[in-house]
């Protein structure tokens, strides 16, 4: 249904194809359709009028940020405006958790992030990449603000970026950047320097916002220098 969205470019506000209609379309049940569009509607992605029908909504500001991931799963691309958005996201949450982190952590903590980077060491030195190491940094640089809902936020983000990540790490040069960079910001976060920690981490994601370029090639100048990554 969303890719059908997607394809036939129905703008916010305008009523979709009847259950019936979409259950001929997709050669299914109504149940099944109408359990779709409940998916939907807690995604806020569409909502049924009363005796109406079934509406999109603003895609820009009712949506979920979990839409993002499904239709990504449903192969429907990002746009320029959503990667520039995901990106000073980034930014913003992940130089805000690790000032929590340097102020907050204690030995588990600690003992968790060295573990990743023990883990990635290790698959260097047999040359694999890092994808789920370097995930697994960033959440337990996360998990140490001992904030809940940050760590939820963040997990939509690595789920939305999973396929970029995954070009990016097939780089081995690109796999060990980032695992020195990691290991510096790690010693900033043990030696509780806050200030240090977010400068660490404020480079970190700017540099990597070359991923962009290298998967949407051509858009280098339509990303603004401030969004970072």
């Amino acid at each position: 249904i969303l890719k059908l969205i997607h394809d036939r470019h129905f703008e916010s506000g305008e009523r979709l194809f009847s259950e019936r209609n979409l259950a001929e379309r997709f050669s299914t049940t109504r149940a099944a359709v109408r359990e779709a569009i409940t998916a939907l509607e807690a995604l806020r992605v569409v909502e049924r009028r009363k005796h109406s029908g079934i509406y999109l909504r603003d895609q820009n500001m009712d949506t979920s940020i979990d839409a993002l991931v499904v239709e990504i799963n449903a192969g429907i691309f990002p746009t320029l405006e959503q990667i520039e958005g995901a990106v000073e996201l980034r930014r913003i949450l992940e130089t805000g958790a690790v000032s929590y982190a340097a102020l907050r952590h204690d030995e588990n903590d600690i003992a968790q992030i060295r573990l990743a980077l023990d883990e990635s060491e290790n698959r260097l030195l047999r040359g694999e990449p890092i994808v789920q190491e370097d995930e697994r940094f960033h959440k337990a640089i996360v998990a140490s603000t001992r904030n809940t809902m940050l760590v939820r936020v963040m997990n939509w983000f690595y789920e939305f970026s999973k396929e970029r990540r995954e070009r990016y790490f097939t780089n081995s040069d690109m796999s060990r950047v980032s695992h020195e960079e990691h290991q510096t910001i790690f010693a900033a976060i043990e030696a509780r320097d806050e200030q240090m920690s977010i400068n660490l981490m404020g480079k970190h994601l700017q540099r990597t916002r070359k991923i962009w370029v290298e998967i949407y090639g051509g858009i280098d100048g339509q990303l603004s220098d401030e969004a970072g990554m």
